[in-house]
């Protein structure tokens, strides 16, 4: 990535329905959660807000809690260390040392879903990602 300079990214998660978005680590080192806005977050909050309201998972009104937290009141995104904080992710590597806005996607309330599942999860998954990638022009 320090190579090829890259503008967008997303890398994609099982076990939740959301998109988060930087920063991931919180400001305080004893803090589990807490907001760390970046001097982008209206691009990145933009960018996760596409993602999300294309998802026919997180935009369904009939969908399910995954587990309990309840996503939908935020619009399925959150600041990652509001969410819980992760030291060294790739968001927050892209967005500080290569310049790139990346944000991570919590595809599926199960982590590992079953071969069977995954044309539902294209499907579900599909007009996002061709959304999130045209936000690059």
């Amino acid at each position: 990535m320090q190579r090829y300079p890259f503008v967008l990214s997303a890398n994609l998660h099982g076990g939740e329905l959301v998109v988060t978005y930087p920063f991931d680590m919180t400001r305080t080192y004893w803090k589990a959660q807490e907001l760390t806005p970046t001097a982008d977050d209206g691009v990145f909050r933009w960018l996760a807000t596409v993602y999300a309201t294309s998802n026919l998972a997180m935009a369904s009104e009939e969908r399910r809690l995954c587990h309990y937290d309840d996503f939908t009141r935020f619009g399925n995104i959150i600041n990652g260390a509001n969410w819980h904080t992760v030291p060294g992710s790739m968001n927050d590597f892209s967005y500080l040392h290569t310049n790139c806005f990346e944000i991570t996607v919590e595809l599926s309330c199960d982590k590992f879903p079953h071969a069977s599942e995954l044309p539902a999860e294209w499907e579900n998954n599909r007009e996002s990602l061709l959304l999130y990638m045209e936000q690059v022009g």
